[in-house]
């Protein structure tokens, strides 16, 4: 990702962690177990219903395109064989004219989801430093941090248990330093845990089921890749939390189809054919190699899409009645 996108994902990720830890705070106080789960999907709706009002716009925009669409096939077979700049230029004023007269928008389509896009990636770094973001999180390994540091030699333990990668490095800046080790534990896999639990025999089992209670959602860690959980007893919950992210990936674009067919051309349908299909293997990939808590945001803004998606055709069918 180039620079200037690391710093608008930080700058978002910043934002996303007040409004995260402000939500969870909430959630932890009525019940700890399950609360980072919990909190993602009352996220995710609060983002979606943030950029509601986008996506009806953008559906008013699609259906009034549909509306247009003999009209706007005229003006492209008008100038069909006019190659010449002046012609197509033009076109292009014909079309700019026919647009602004039904209120259409053609690039209004992909305003919500450049919108979320960022907010995705942002989320994937915020899970990513969950225990830097969420206070409590944060709390729990500094204390976590501190029982490891008691320990004689811890360093060259650690290294022997951590593998290091792109977010976890070992040296003497990372593991000398309570915020340093911190930020390393929060990195950690569910299998780099149990071995350091075994290794760490004095660190309280309290402290570690605090951890857990927070983490775990319907026994899956949401900080965990769902490709790292495999073999960790939760097969069946990592396939389906994979599946389920797919499937409800096309159950949306489906809907979403449903509701905006238009007279495409061959080489249009085609290419909407092909993203429904292509687009929910993604999203399941995407599922399975990245944080588990993404895969929970993914299907909850899926659901709350299919939902949204079907009330806005259901109040656009009557409007067209009415007229």
């Amino acid at each position: 990702m180039i620079k200037g996108g690391n710093k608008l994902i930080d700058f978002l990720a910043q934002i996303l962690g007040v409004v995260l830890n402000q939500i969870f705070d909430v959630i932890y106080s009525i019940s700890p177990a399950g609360s980072l789960g919990i909190t993602i999907i009352l996220f995710t709706i609060f983002v979606r219903l943030l950029i509601l009002p986008l996506m009806i716009n953008q559906q008013r925009s699609m259906k009034n395109m549909q509306k247009v669409q003999p009209e706007i096939q005229r003006i492209q077979n008008k100038y069909k064989d006019k190659k010449d700049p002046e012609s197509q230029k033009q076109m292009s004023m014909e079309l700019s004219e026919l647009y602004k007269k039904h209120k259409i928008s053609p690039l209004g389509g992909c305003l919500p989801l450049l919108i979320q896009m960022p907010i995705f990636f942002a989320l994937f770094r915020v899970l990513q430093r969950a225990g830097t973001y969420i206070n409590k999180l944060h709390d729990i390994y500094n204390q976590l941090a501190v029982q490891i540091m008691n320990v004689q030699g811890y360093q060259s333990i650690l290294q022997g248990i951590v593998k290091e990668r792109a977010n976890v490095q070992l040296n003497e800046t990372t593991l000398g330093t309570v915020e340093g080790l911190q930020s390393v534990l929060s990195h950690l896999t569910t299998n780099e845990w149990g071995q350091l639990t075994q290794t760490f025999k004095d660190i309280p089992q309290a402290l570690l089921q605090q951890k857990d209670n927070i983490e775990i959602f319907l026994g899956i860690s949401l900080v965990d890749s769902p490709s790292d959980l495999m073999g960790q007893g939760v097969i069946i919950a990592v396939i389906l939390l994979t599946f389920i992210a797919g499937f409800t990936t096309y159950l949306s674009s489906k809907v979403i189809s449903s509701g905006t067919q238009q007279q495409q051309n061959d080489q249009a349908a085609q290419t909407q054919k092909t993203m429904n299909i292509v687009f929910p293997f993604l999203t399941a990939w995407m599922t399975y190699t990245l944080p588990a808590g993404l895969g929970i945001y993914w299907i909850t803004s899926n659901i709350f899409q299919i939902i949204q998606q079907l009330a806005i055709n259901k109040s656009m069918d009557k409007a067209g009645e009415g007229e």
